[in-house]
């Protein structure tokens, strides 16, 4: 048992009830604002609304997400970063903010580093995927059609630093092979299907429903993750092939440097309470998308591993969005 919860069951209830307001946990003490930085409809905003409706109701307190899209997520994450740190914005947002955008970026209006860590939210992996038509159903088959054509396998993406482009560029150190960088205003879905781009890298659920079925135009030669999707039965995992592949997408909630730690505890500890949650679980299921819910700890480790994998490959070459 903790020192601290020790010392709280020592303390009478006549004590505790005379004990000051500081003492006394007080937060929320008014409505939590979450800034999304990205448009309504997205993967993100659809988790972010799912947790704060269950949030509000655990808190008793309303929960209102506010989306702030636009340039890489970095408007919506200035916001939320040059907010007052009275317990009341959260940043709900993914790893291209803290990661991603340091690296392709040579200025941000904000620090990563100074970003207050509060919950690792959820997570979801990538999933290596060529046309079903395509003369390969392994990865060491592909690289060696790859190796075979080198500058001519089309690899589409969803633009230029996205995690489908840079999972693809580390593939290419990996296997040693030459792809054809096309990207696209949205995930080439139809492109893959046709077989116009030979090679996509996208995230779990989308993976999940190109590959259903006996039909299915697109098949899945690896799931870019640290354990097998159950709903990709068959499907290895990356890192046999080549150790260390892991491209995860997480969530998670930071504050605004010098945040109470009432509230980072307060959130976090509310987080974890939500996640148990049945309606919460079965709205997330159809998502494929892990939950977590745990705190400023596993935020922080999470972002050290995604800066770790992303930073040699953004550098070795040279990529850069300004």
């Amino acid at each position: 048992m903790h020192r601290r919860t020790l010392i709280a069951g020592a303390l009478p209830l006549a004590a505790i009830a005379t004990l000051p307001r500081a003492g006394r946990a007080t937060w929320p003490a008014r409505p939590v604002r979450w800034i999304m930085p990205g448009g309504p409809g997205g993967n993100p905003d659809i988790l972010s609304r799912l947790w704060a409706q269950k949030l509000g109701e655990h808190l008793g307190q309303g929960v209102v997400v506010e989306n702030r899209p636009g340039a890489s997520g970095i408007i919506g994450t200035e916001a939320a970063m040059n907010s007052p740190p009275d317990g009341s914005t959260f940043l709900f947002g993914y790893n291209q903010l803290v990661t991603l955008n340091r690296l392709l970026f040579r200025r941000l209006p904000y620090d990563p580093d100074r970003m207050t860590r509060v919950c690792l939210v959820s997570d979801t992996p990538f999933v290596m995927l060529v046309p079903a038509s395509l003369p390969v159903r392994t990865v060491p088959e592909f690289v060696a059609w790859a190796k075979a054509r080198p500058g001519q396998v089309a690899h589409g993406t969803a633009g230029l630093g996205t995690f489908s482009h840079l999972s693809g560029e580390l593939l290419k150190q990996a296997a040693g092979i030459d792809l054809l960088h096309v990207p696209h205003r949205v995930t080439p879905r139809n492109e893959l299907m046709s077989g116009t781009v030979q090679l996509a890298f996208e995230p779990n659920a989308l993976a999940i429903t190109m590959t259903g079925g006996p039909e299915a135009k697109v098949r899945a030669l690896a799931v870019l993750a640290d354990e097998p999707e159950p709903q990709l039965p068959g499907v290895p995992l990356m890192k046999e092939f080549y150790p260390g592949f892991v491209v995860i997408a997480f969530h998670g909630i930071w504050a605004p440097p010098g945040m109470p730690r009432e509230a980072v505890d307060g959130m976090a500890a509310a987080m974890a309470a939500v996640a148990k949650d049945p309606w919460l679980q079965s709205r997330m299921a159809p998502l494929a998308t892990r939950i977590i819910a745990e705190g400023p700890a596993a935020l922080d480790r999470a972002m050290a591993a995604d800066l770790a994998l992303w930073t040699p490959v953004v550098r070795e070459r040279g990529i850069t969005l300004d």
